[in-house]
């Protein structure tokens, strides 16, 4: 019982009885508990991620998950992380273009509303910079709308 030592606040008396009662449950429910706890830990460092970077999408904080995971601590090669990084990057990017016409549609904005508001020459200008990768004017607008958008529900 080396391991329950090495614990805070935890007795060995208090250890032994909790395995007795989870031995006591089936192996699914064990199975289940086991689940639970490693689902738990993994939201806690999804959450982790986006209270460090409010500003990171969902696939940006899945991408920093495995660097952080797997890539930082050895369990992913030199290689996959480079390749994985690379097709989540281009998700990414697509994501936010999907994410900025969402806010266009929702506003009934045209590419020329948003030349005009954001003082740009016209439309077709801001339409090839957005399908190059959303700039941070951009992405900016995309998360404040988000926020009001989603916190309004």
């Amino acid at each position: 019982m080396d391991y329950w030592g090495k614990k805070v606040n935890v007795t060995e008396e208090a250890a032994r009885r909790q395995i007795a009662i989870i031995n006591g449950f089936s192996s699914e429910k064990r199975f289940k508990i086991a689940l639970d706890f490693a689902n738990m830990g993994i939201d806690q460092t999804f959450d982790w991620i986006r209270s460090r970077h409010p500003e990171y999408s969902e696939l940006e904080v899945r991408l920093e998950f495995v660097h952080l995971i797997y890539y930082q601590t050895g369990k992913m090669k030199e290689d996959h992380w480079v390749y994985f990084k690379m097709l989540m990057e281009e998700r990414i990017r697509k994501d936010w273009i999907i994410r900025f016409r969402n806010v266009m549609r929702a506003k009934n904005w045209t590419y020329d509303d948003v030349a005009k508001y954001g003082r740009f020459k016209n439309g077709q200008v801001i339409e090839a910079t957005i399908s190059r990768g959303l700039p941070s004017f951009a992405k900016l607008l995309v998360v404040l709308f988000e926020q009001t958008h989603f916190n309004s529900e």
